[in-house]
């Protein structure tokens, strides 16, 4: 049975180091366009696999972690860019007797919420979870695994009693040989995917830092392009985002990196994204790839406006 958990837990941290090492690097192709229809989108996915000491990894990602309390013992690693959270925590389990009691509960509104919880396949367990939820217990690769989850939702809760079997002593089966218990294999395993994971950042950081330096290469002319009569006309028919990005590239000589631009309006950049493609399908901007960095020019047609009757 040991084997079985190790080989499994193996298995499934060879998939998060892959996950960690191949996540894009902040700034490569960052501004690329994506769509994200509404900024109140709150999401909440999760993996949390419990071993035999009641020890906790949680993996996966959640778009806001201020409302998950038990990280404030935790060792955790959280990407603000990415989404994604790595923790380790004693915080979610405690015992009492022979049982133990699992409780994973946050203080947040989420529109999107999800948990699946593995726990080892020989258990005897109850569950329980706030009203919205609804979950499945099935087993898979020697596990058991509860899957918990609700749209919508507010301070979801969700409590899992169980009760594990009684070992038998390593003397009955007179094996002398050295293994490792699967927790503490958990515990190692975890500890190389946090390292391994802040290295990631270091290594993000530091391209980071290339691109601002690269940005301040492609600094754009300065200067100012005052709007025609024809161009206000034009900006009349725009969204209020719109001319707020039409205005900045106006004060900045119609040129602009994106990355300056979503700083300058204050717009999110799931939002910014969005307003400039309307605005490149309309003609009004183009978009221009130097290196890593996107440059935003207002277009021919549009600064052409003035000379058109």
């Amino acid at each position: 049975m040991a084997e079985l958990i190790k080989l499994n837990l193996l298995q499934f941290f060879i998939v998060i180091i892959a996950i960690v090492v191949t996540t894009p690097a902040v700034g490569y192709n960052g501004d690329d366009y994506y769509f994200n229809e509404t900024d109140t989108f709150n999401q909440l996915i999760l993996d949390i696999y419990i071993d035999e000491t009641g020890k906790a990894l949680v993996t996966g990602y959640v778009d806001d972690i201020n409302g998950l309390s038990f990280l404030e013992t935790a060792e955790y690693l959280y990407e603000n860019d990415t989404k994604q959270l790595y923790a380790l925590t004693n915080a979610l389990t405690w015992k009492y007797a022979d049982k133990w009691v699992l409780n994973f509960s946050t203080c947040d509104y989420y529109t999107d919420y999800h948990t699946v919880f593995y726990l080892p396949e020989d258990v005897k367990l109850l569950v329980s979870h706030s009203k919205g939820l609804e979950h499945f217990v099935t087993t898979s690769n020697e596990s058991l695994v509860i899957d918990v989850q609700g749209y919508n939702i507010e301070s979801p809760a969700t409590t899992i009693e169980y009760q594990q079997p009684l070992r038998e002593t390593d003397d009955e089966g007179g094996d002398s040989g050295f293994s490792l218990s699967p927790g503490y294999l958990l515990l190692i395993i975890a500890l190389s995917v946090l390292t391994l994971a802040l290295f990631t950042v270091i290594v993000k950081q530091k391209r980071r830092g290339d691109q601002h330096a690269e940005e301040q290469q492609v600094r754009v002319k300065e200067g100012k392009i005052e709007p025609t009569r024809e161009m206000v006309r034009v900006m009349e028919t725009l969204t209020e985002r719109e001319r707020a990005i039409v205005n900045a590239l106006l004060k900045h000589n119609g040129e602009m990196t994106q990355a300056d631009l979503r700083y300058e309006t204050g717009i999110p950049k799931s939002s910014l994204t969005g307003t400039l493609r309307s605005l490149e399908r309309r003609k009004i901007i183009i978009k221009k790839e130097w290196g890593r960095t996107n440059v935003i020019e207002l277009s021919e047609w549009f600064l052409s406006e003035g000379e058109r009757k």
